[in-house]
Parts: C-alpha cells; sequence; structure tokens
C-alpha cells in the first residue's frame, strides 16, 4: 500500500517508515533530528495520520475524518506539545498550534525562557494510561524535546521505559546530543538530511508561498524553510542592505552610520531579527571567502551584491575572513544568550575593523 504520497518528504525518511510500518517493525519511540527547517515536525503528523488514517487506499489520505482532525491537530489521541515561556499565555498556545496546523513549517519564535516542564509531562503520562479515543493509534509528538526539564526528563523515562501498547513517541529536536544519552538510548534516531531545491519549491507551493525570489531565499537561507518563511515574512530587502551599511562602516570606522545601523536594526526589539542580521553578515563574509579562494562566485548567497563582495574580497584578500566569521559567530551566541544587542554590534564593528585594518592597502573598499 502507499504510503505518504500527498506531502513532499525526503526519499530516505519516506522508505524507511514506509517499510516499517508496511513489515510491522515501527519503534515505540523515535527522536527526529537534524537542523532547523527539514520538516521533522511536518512528517511527525504525517507519522501521526498514517497511522490513524481509516481511508481504504493511500495513507494518510487526508480526507478521512482522522486525517481531517489530525490535520487541525485536534485528535484526541495526537497530543502535540512545545516548549514554552511563562510569558506565553493560554489564549497565544493556542493560536501557536493553530499556525502550525495550518503550516507546520512556519517558524514560531516563543520569547522569554523556554523549558517543557515536568508537570507537562506528569500530565502526558496520566494521559497514556487510558485507551485511545478512536480506533487507531495514539501519538504523543513532543518537539523542541532538548527544552526538557531535567526534572520533566526523569519523569519522561518512566513512560520511555514502560509505554503502553499502541502508544508512538516523537521527539522532534535540532539540538540531538543536547539530550540526555538515558533518552536516546531509549528511542530510535532518525536523521533528517536537508531538501533538494525542487522539493522546497514544492512545499513553498503547497502552501501558496512560493515567489519569484526563491532562488535566492534558498540559497540565503541555506534551505531552512523555517527561515525562508521569515525571510519572507519580514523586510528582507532592508535587513540586506542594512547588513552591506553595517560592513562597510565598520572597515571605514565609521562607527556614526553604525550606530545609525544598529538604531535601525535595535527600534522593534526584535531579537529574531538582529539574529539574522548576523546570520546574513557570516554569510557576505563567507561569500567573500569562497571568493578570495576559488576566485569565482559561483556559489554565492548574495548574487545581488555579487560585484560589491568581489570587491570587498580582492581588497581584503590578504585577510582572515574566518577570523572575522568566528566573532559574528560568538555575538550571535551572546546576543542569542539575551547579550545586549546594541552594545555586542558596536563591540563586533570595532572588532571586525581591527582585523581588517591588518597590512590593509589604501584605497576605496566597497
Amino acid at each position: 500500500m502507499p504510503y505518504f504520497k500527498q506531502q513532499t518528504i525526503q526519499p530516505r525518511v519516506k522508505d524507511f517508515f514506509t517499510h516499517s510500518i508496511e513489515s510491522g517493525n515501527l519503534a515505540h519511540a523515535y527522536i527526529f533530528y537534524g537542523a532547523e527547517g527539514r520538516g521533522k515536525e511536518a512528517f511527525a503528523f504525517e507519522l501521526a495520520k498514517a497511522l490513524n488514517c481509516t481511508a481504504e487506499g493511500d495513507k494518510p489520505c487526508g480526507s478521512c475524518p482522522s486525517c481531517v482532525k489530525i490535520n487541525s491537530l485536534s485528535h484526541p489521541d495526537v497530543k502535540y506539545l512545545f516548549p514554552l515561556s511563562k510569558q506565553v499565555s493560554p489564549e497565544q498556545q493556542a493560536e501557536i498550534i493553530k499556525t502550525k496546523a495550518k503550516n507546520p513549517y512556519l517558524p514560531v519564535d516563543i520569547s522569554g525562557h523556554k523549558s517543557i516542564s515536568i508537570e507537562t509531562i506528569r500530565t502526558l503520562k496520566n494521559e497514556a494510561k487510558y485507551a485511545s479515543f478512536e480506533t487507531g493509534s495514539r501519538v504523543f509528538i513532543i518537539n523542541g524535546a532538548e527544552y526538557l526539564s531535567r526534572e520533566a526528563v526523569n519523569s519522561f523515562l518512566k513512560l520511555l521505559e514502560e509505554p503502553p501498547e499502541n502508544l508512538y513517541i516523537i521527539l522532534i529536536t535540532d539540538a540531538v546530543y543536547n539530550l540526555l544519552e538515558t533518552i536516546r538510548s531509549r528511542c530510535q534516531l532518525v536523521y533528517f538530511p536537508e531538501f533538494s531545491d525542487i522539493e522546497i519549491e514544492h512545499i513553498l507551493e503547497h502552501y501558496g508561498e512560493k515567489s519569484a525570489d526563491t532562488a535566492s531565499l534558498i540559497r540565503i537561507s541555506q534551505r531552512n524553510i523555517k527561515k525562508i518563511y521569515r525571510l519572507m515574512h519580514s523586510e528582507n530587502e532592508t535587513l540586506r542592505q542594512l547588513v552591506y551599511d553595517y560592513i562597510k562602516a565598520a572597515a571605514a570606522a565609521n562607527y556614526f552610520s553604525v550606530s545609525q545601523v544598529i538604531e535601525t536594526l535595535t527600534r522593534k526589539r526584535d531579537k529574531n531579527a538582529v539574529l539574522e542580521f548576523l546570520n546574513l553578515v557570516i554569510l557576505w563574509f563567507r561569500d567573500s571567502l569562497h571568493y578570495a579562494i576559488l576566485g569565482n562566485s559561483g556559489d554565492f548567497v548574495n548574487l545581488d551584491f555579487e560585484e560589491k563582495i568581489k570587491k570587498f574580497a580582492d581588497y581584503y584578500r590578504h585577510i582572515e575572513m574566518e577570523k572575522i566569521i568566528g566573532l559574528v559567530e560568538q555575538a550571535y551566541m551572546h546576543i542569542g544568550m539575551n547579550s545586549n544587542p546594541a552594545l555586542t554590534l558596536t563591540n563586533l564593528a570595532v572588532e571586525m575593523k581591527r582585523i581588517l585594518t591588518q597590512k590593509a592597502p589604501i584605497r576605496e573598499a566597497v
């Protein structure tokens, strides 16, 4: 019987689970791991539908009562959990679930200290004691499993060690080695590779989001679909121009212009926008490094800034771009840990200038 025909899924993942279902060799617990934006949540929902679909033909069919309920994340036997912070109200939590039901690839950025609490796991364990509400399988999906609190992990282990019959547990993580070995050893690990460009285009088309700029977004996002959506729904061109203005100002030690960029960037107090800005700065310097080493722009991410990057790379060919990339990565980490964005970006500009002035020739840089 054909499985998983309605959605774009990595062939190795699709083949693995098709064989497991057909042979009756499903594990009771899985860890879906791999980098962000590779469809781990989307496939978890598809697997839940396949295990509960009542259609005679292809599974999941997407239109039987069970599939319809799972599509809206309202099936009583399918539980979807994710890390929350104290700032998230029950109404906001319901809105997040609605968003994921509409499109599981959409990013949901939750501010504050996130965790999956022991109270949440206790509730889940209590529900696991009872029989399913409908004919089919019970599926517990826990996204962001690396955010399980230590107390929650200890409580959750008992459920993994003695799972009820016909219950399947799916843990989803972007950072598998942040999970304790006691968790990893009790689950079957399933790696999700990145999607191809064509697969990403199909997914975006399916959810009505394909645009004329898709090819560029795929490169900039490094095939991270969640990042593509962030870029689509943000002022992407403005952000990328700010990257150029920031690097140009830092290289010229024009700290007034640096401060103007920082003010524009931090005005909305959106940490995720600052992190995306730094990611784009990293990609700029990676393009520069690529050109300095290979002398071509075939794999450039920032194709619309191609000539500026070539000029920049030629001028600073003697500079170790890896050092600057390392500095930006450190700034990214510090802001991710709630360092002051304005101060961090100012210090980064000063450090970038320090490296760029090492034996720099005297002529216009950018």
